[in-house]
């Protein structure tokens, strides 16, 4: 039709999340780094009041290992894989299953530190709060074997 515009083909956009293989960084690089220049600084979190379900959903997700509650940038827990009994209704308060108190670090915390304590962990996974142990700054990502790490 003369004078009508078409709409161009969507383009595919790719997206790169923290787990894409290119977005890491090895443990050698990160020995010489601190926590905050290691860590994933906008992890997904979800509400504290967020149901068994939702947790259940994100822990599906390939590469997902650790579901934070946050709620207005105030950590208020964490939901490893398993963390979760079984059984647990769907519909309960995932607040139930949290880490209210996990072992944390500050973005100044060198890594060779975090290391150590992830080391210890049965999950490769570190909560990093700010210095009052309460805001949420990010979440330190390594792969399994420590190897290497995840970054934004």
């Amino acid at each position: 039709m003369p004078g009508a515009k078409l709409n161009p083909a969507p383009t595919m956009r790719r997206i790169e999340t923290y787990e894409n293989p290119s977005r890491t960084l090895s443990r050698e690089t990160v020995l010489a780094l601190t926590v905050g220049e290691v860590m994933i600084p906008r992890p997904k979190t979800l509400s504290p009041d967020a149901r068994v379900s939702e947790v259940r959903a994100l822990l599906e997700r390939r590469g997902v290992r650790t579901v934070l509650l946050a709620e207005g940038g105030a950590f208020r827990g964490a939901i490893d894989r398993g963390g979760l009994l079984a059984d647990a209704a769907d519909d309960e308060p995932a607040s139930r299953y949290a880490e209210l108190e996990p072992v944390s670090v500050t973005p100044e915390t060198p890594m060779t530190k975090a290391i150590e304590l992830l080391a210890s962990s049965s999950e490769p996974r570190l909560i990093v709060l700010d210095r009052d142990g309460v805001t949420l700054r990010g979440l330190v990502c390594s792969k399994p074997g420590g190897a290497t790490f995840c970054v934004a």
